[in-house]
């Protein structure tokens, strides 16, 4: 295993610190305390946005909102139409009402997780969301994050 620098060790340890932050605004925002589920068990949606966001960060196409640069330590939102930019929790809330649903590619039109038709991961460092739209949502609203794993 590599040697990390001291760099690298305080970069880990704010992602932790931004892990537990999520968690806690997760649990604040109303979808109650995190669930572990091993990543084999986790959805498919969620496994794709993960390793398409891990291989950005390996070949450096990665970006990030400025507000994490600059922000400290937060939470991480990794948005499953777009896993190669990062954004923080406040950009991500702010995007929700113009997110695509990736089931039939229209408008999700959801302005809030209220409705159910926001799809949520919490990672051991990141927040990973998916938006549907209401008639994809009513179709199968099992379909999410949990259940079957598609």
């Amino acid at each position: 295993m590599k040697e990390q620098t001291p760099r690298e060790i305080a970069v880990h340890d704010q992602l932790r610190a931004a892990g537990a932050e999520g968690a806690r605004w997760l649990a604040a925002a109303g979808w109650g305390p995190p669930v572990t589920v091993p990543l084999q068990e986790a959805a498919e949606w969620q496994r794709e946005i993960r390793a398409r966001m891990l291989a950005a960060q390996e070949d450096e196409s990665c970006t990030w909102c400025d507000h994490l640069i600059h922000g400290g330590p937060q939470p991480v939102v990794v948005h499953a139409e777009r896993p190669t930019h990062l954004v923080c929790r406040a950009c991500s809330t702010a995007a929700r009402p113009g997110r695509v649903c990736l089931d039939c590619g229209r408008p999700a039109g959801s302005a809030s997780p209220a409705g159910g038709r926001e799809d949520v991961f919490m990672g051991a460092v990141a927040i990973y969301t998916r938006v549907r739209c209401a008639a994809c949502h009513r179709a199968d609203p099992l379909r999410g994050t949990f259940g079957n794993g598609d």
